[in-house]
């Protein structure tokens, strides 16, 4: 199987990928470790993002109709560098509520393992950006989770010494020049924006049509 010519100078992780490793909602650390470490072109997406870009408005107007002052998505956009590699996120939502700053992220669909860790990653993360050292450095920092239904509150205590060294240890095993496993899965595979040729083992993406005879 060939691998992509341009390597990356670093390798570069976007927090999302992650973050479905560390809850365990992904199992295949080959995809993340091809994209973080080769430029490839990637599969386009027909996911459709239209609710969760109205929650994430709808989160912005409540809050600046209360006098609050948030930042949104692009404001919020970092990209912190490490000695081995380059982690970027982009929270859709800053708070800054009193002596707080909350960073919160909508999500539409349902609920993962991932989301947390998401939370935390940008909860660890932000604060080394140029808009996060100006604005956490009186401020103590939180995070928060919000679905269609509820808002969960993450605790800084939550940004543990066992937090940071499984998503210290995750970054590690990406970066080695070894490609880890791969473990294809209809779903994992559906949704991955690897192109084929770069993964010979992907799984067909058609679901069974025809009636089983079983029951």
């Amino acid at each position: 199987m060939q691998l992509p010519t341009k390597k990356r100078s670093k390798p570069y992780f976007w927090a999302t990928s992650i973050s479905n490793l560390l809850g365990e909602d992904k199992q295949c650390r080959y995809s993340v470790w091809l994209n973080a470490n080769y430029e490839i072109e990637k599969l386009s997406s027909d996911s459709d993002f239209s609710a969760h870009d109205e929650m994430v408005k709808n989160r912005a107007r409540q809050y600046r109709g209360q006098g609050i002052k948030v930042y949104v998505e692009e404001q919020n956009s970092f990209h912190i560098p490490g000695k081995i590699a380059t982690v970027g996120g982009r929270p859709d939502l800053v708070v800054l509520e009193g002596d707080r700053i909350i960073i919160e992220d909508c999500k539409s669909g349902k609920r993962k393992n991932a989301h947390r860790f998401q939370v935390l990653i940008y909860m660890l993360l932000y604060r080394f950006s140029p808009m996060g050292k100006q604005l956490c450095s009186d401020r103590v920092l939180t995070g928060r989770l919000v679905y269609s239904d509820e808002a969960i509150d993450i605790l800084p205590t939550e940004l543990d010494e066992q937090f940071k060294n499984s998503f210290s240890q995750m970054i590690s095993m990406l970066c080695a020049s070894t490609q880890p496993p791969k473990i294809p899965s209809f779903y994992e595979c559906k949704y991955c924006n690897i192109p084929n040729h770069f993964c010979s083992e992907r799984k067909a993406i058609e679901e069974p049509t025809e009636n089983n005879d079983l029951f």
